[in-house]
């Protein structure tokens, strides 16, 4: 699955680069990203104007494309039934508001955008042609949320996990972090005090245990990845960097207190990219507590192409290797 920036949103976000070139451009987003590296979980610098123009041209568009595969498994698991009205916690330039601008799954709901600076607001504002989001300096403990409520934290839980609302309000929560590892692991630590306050994990989670990359791994973490499509101009962009977004990678959990019996539990999740090892071909996999890989031997031809991020809902008959699970036929799998 392919996910693209749509022209409109990507011609909007430009007008906050100040006419910059594509090579001045690429300077700022280097800043910013070696700010975003050695400061891990730390907030956006908005009072630095070379950091509004990054955001905007760069890693706001990125971060859209990240929403809308998270939102891929909202969708898989949620009906718009099931969502009333939406937080969104750390909401900078509105990623979440551009996202449902541009889908018509949901019709138009309430939309709160929790952000503390100024700065970050009023670019926000600057994009838009209509109000839709009604702003909060911070969460108001005293307003309870609806029912079908649904929290959102894009790229914001880590930052603000020493002063978060009180979450247990909340009947939906979807959490989307960078792909590192320490970020990984602390949201997949995270899960487990979630689930002890009676949320049920719904992706990529397909089961309520311990999570095996925490519990038989000191290394591994949970991340997703999917495939990014760039326009020209965003390519344009990209000759100036030495990162390349072919495909863009983010850790990201979604929970539900009200969802008791969801979708696809029991499944397969194929949580790892293709490795190809001496005589096999491996792929990490997620169907319990125990850190599995699927597994085929090369004398019995060529291996399937799973995509990462993919559920299968029967692997049939297996041979099982010590942690390699070497299916007997055939897989069908679920994008």
């Amino acid at each position: 699955m392919t996910f693209s920036l749509s022209p409109r949103l990507e011609d909007l976000f430009r007008k906050l680069s100040d006419g910059s070139t594509p090579h001045a451009l690429a300077e700022d987003v280097l800043r910013l990203s070696d700010f975003y590296i050695g400061n891990h979980g730390a907030r956006t610098p908005w009072q630095e104007k070379y950091a509004q123009r990054a955001y905007a041209a760069y890693f706001l568009p990125l971060n859209v494309v990240r929403l809308q595969a998270a939102f891929a498994e909202v969708r898989r698991f949620l009906q718009p039934a099931h969502i009333d009205e939406i937080w969104d916690f750390g909401s900078g330039l509105g990623a979440m508001h551009w996202l449902l601008e541009e889908q018509d799954w949901l019709s138009p709901r309430p939309l709160n955008c929790v952000e503390v600076d100024t700065r970050a607001i009023e670019q926000h504002r600057t994009l838009m042609s209509h109000t839709r989001c009604k702003w909060h300096p911070e969460f108001n403990p005293k307003k309870t949320p609806g029912r079908n409520s649904l929290a959102v934290f894009s790229y914001a839980f880590l930052e603000m996990q020493e002063k978060l609302p009180p979450l247990e309000h909340f009947s939906h929560l979807l959490i989307v972090e960078p792909s590192f590892k320490d970020t990984g692991r602390a949201l997949m630590k995270w899960r487990e005090r979630w689930i002890q306050g009676g949320f049920t994990p719904l992706a990529p989670c397909t089961h309520s245990l311990a999570c095996p990359l925490l519990t038989h791994s000191e290394r591994d973490w949970c991340h997703h990845r999917v495939h990014f499509s760039g326009s020209a101009k965003f390519l344009e962009l990209e000759k100036h960097l030495p990162m390349k977004n072919h495909s863009l990678t983010f850790s990201y959990l979604l929970l539900s207190q009200l969802m008791e019996t969801p979708l696809w539990r029991g499944s397969v999740r194929v949580i790892g990219d293709t490795l190809y090892e001496n005589g096999k071909t491996k792929q990490m996999m997620c169907r319990g507590p125990e850190r599995e890989f699927l597994s085929w031997l090369s004398r019995n031809g060529e291996a399937p192409f799973i995509p990462h991020g993919a559920l299968i809902p029967d692997l049939g008959p297996v041979e099982i290797k010590s942690n390699e699970v070497r299916p007997g036929r055939e897989l069908n799998w679920v994008e």
